[in-house]
């Protein structure tokens, strides 16, 4: 119910003043009747007071209604004006076919068309070949859509230079003047550097955990030579010095190795980080 009086407000409105007014004047002109019945020139001013309350009353009514709808209407007004002003977010039209009906000017810093170049174009003319099955699957995704029901999606297209760039949607099927007659409004962002570097990241990391598994090895042995030579002191087996300088020379070596491994693959991180 809610719903449909935000939908009719005017409706709304022009009612509830008809049904004050008939309602006033019924009630009102009862009880004149049944208090200056004998008096007529009393009655007359009462009448003229009568309606200059009435016309007083019903102003102020009317005033905070419409305040009340004109401040929706001007809050919703700086919303869109906000959104299509955005210049990181393009606004667009499409009908049940796919064709494109309007394009928003900015537009062309996103995708290097003009809008000229856009309207009475499908949505797939620009999508490169490999993408349009995906695509299509897409537009069929939109049209089954309802008023209630948003819809998001990813798009590839080749831009005018070329290259390929990937668009987010965000849309919602949007009432027409025929009810058979199906449009769609569609706010949607440029998201190939965020995708690309998402996929530069993601490779980094691959990257990383390939270069750790290779270096472990060179890790383990040294580290391994390390804690047995160390072992051997602390579980206080009788050495002899020739024993002892040998492990102490075989756990400088281990060292030194162990040193050169992670300096290995601090370089080669730096590098891969490049």
């Amino acid at each position: 119910m809610g719903k449909r009086i935000r939908l009719h407000q005017a409706e709304v409105i022009s009612l509830s003043y008809l049904s004050l007014g008939v309602l006033w004047i019924f009630l009102s002109d009862k009880v004149t009747t049944y208090i200056f019945s004998d008096d007529i020139i009393s009655m007359t001013k009462f009448q003229l007071s009568k309606g200059i309350f009435f016309v007083i009353a019903t102003g102020v009514y009317i005033y905070f209604l419409t305040k009340s709808l004109f401040d929706r209407v001007n809050h919703r007004k700086k919303e869109l004006e906000l959104l299509f002003t955005n210049p990181n977010l393009g606004i667009l039209k499409v009908d049940e076919e796919g064709y494109f009906t309007e394009v928003s000017p900015n537009i062309e810093k996103l995708t290097g068309y003009h809008p000229n170049e856009l309207l009475g174009k499908h949505l797939n003319h620009h999508t490169p070949e490999h993408r349009k099955e995906k695509d299509l699957e897409n537009l069929l995704y939109i049209r089954n859509s309802t008023h209630q029901d948003g819809f998001i999606f990813t798009k590839h297209l080749l831009s005018k230079s070329g290259a390929e760039i990937i668009i987010k949607g965000y849309g919602a099927r949007i009432e027409t003047k025929s009810p058979s007659k199906k449009e769609y409004i569609v706010a949607f962002q440029n998201i190939t550097d965020h995708v690309n570097f998402l996929k530069k990241l993601e490779d980094h990391n691959k990257q990383l955990r390939e270069l750790a598994s290779e270096q472990s090895h060179l890790v383990r042995a040294p580290l391994a030579r390390i804690l047995g030579i160390t072992g051997l002191f602390e579980e206080g087996h009788e050495l002899t010095d020739q024993e002892r300088n040998a492990l102490l020379r075989n756990l400088k070596v281990s060292g030194e190795e162990l040193d050169q491994a992670l300096k290995d693959i601090s370089q080669k991180m730096l590098f891969s980080g490049e």
